[in-house]
């Protein structure tokens, strides 16, 4: 049976939309769950399932909405750059670059040049080809500079930080429900090859976009 858990989202968090959408999906598991079975499951345990998922969910959005009222709530994070948090939680990640990133050594003015950066590939990630002079104009830079400060900085290519940009992006897709194919999420984020998007993806979070999908069916 499900139980219902206290929300321990960490709203200080710069991942706290990812801790959301994970609190949120667990009890809309079990509801969809119950619903696949419910001709052959007993009808009070399905009624204590229903209500316990329902008030897990009705509690987190409580939460949120007095948060908000109290104004102590803040979703947007503009000063620590996505590239770290995905260097962090990803091992994957990490074997991409050709050294060791420590985010607490990056100046101030360069983490505020790379949330720059990534607002930039944000905006445009649906193209499936971003132009790399057209972003380093973009980012008051040479081509060069950009290609050199990105190394700097995170031990990447730009072409590599776009790529892992795009597939994070995609992951978050996944995670919140947003699309409910493969190639929406694709498209999306500027793949036009479905298959060449799953690869990349798989190798990024060594599963594949199709098996994290129906996963949460």
């Amino acid at each position: 049976m499900h139980t219902a858990k206290k929300n321990t989202i960490d709203w200080n968090s710069p991942d706290a939309l990812e801790q959301l959408a994970q609190h949120i999906r667990n009890p809309l598991q079990s509801i969809i769950n119950v619903s696949k079975t419910s001709t052959a499951c007993d009808p009070k345990n399905i009624e204590k399932i229903l209500f316990s998922s329902s008030k897990e969910i009705n509690d987190i959005v409580e939460d949120i909405l007095a948060k908000v009222r109290t104004n102590t709530l803040s979703l947007t994070y503009h000063d620590r750059p996505d590239i770290f948090h995905i260097y962090e939680s990803n091992e994957n990640v990490r074997k991409m670059c050709t050294g060791e990133l420590q985010p607490q050594k990056v100046a101030k003015i360069d983490q505020n040049w790379l949330v720059g950066l990534e607002r930039e590939v944000y905006g445009n990630i649906n193209q499936e080809y971003l132009d790399l002079n057209e972003l380093s104009y973009k980012m008051a830079v040479s081509e060069r500079q950009l290609h050199r400060k990105v190394a700097n900085l995170v031990f990447l290519t730009p072409n590599k930080y776009v790529r892992i940009l795009r597939l994070h992006r995609a992951r978050q897709l996944i995670d919140s429900y947003v699309q409910q194919s493969v190639s929406q999420v694709a498209y999306t984020v500027g793949y036009k090859d479905v298959h060449y998007f799953s690869k990349l993806f798989a190798e990024q979070y060594s599963i594949s976009p199709k098996q994290l999908l129906g996963s949460f069916r």
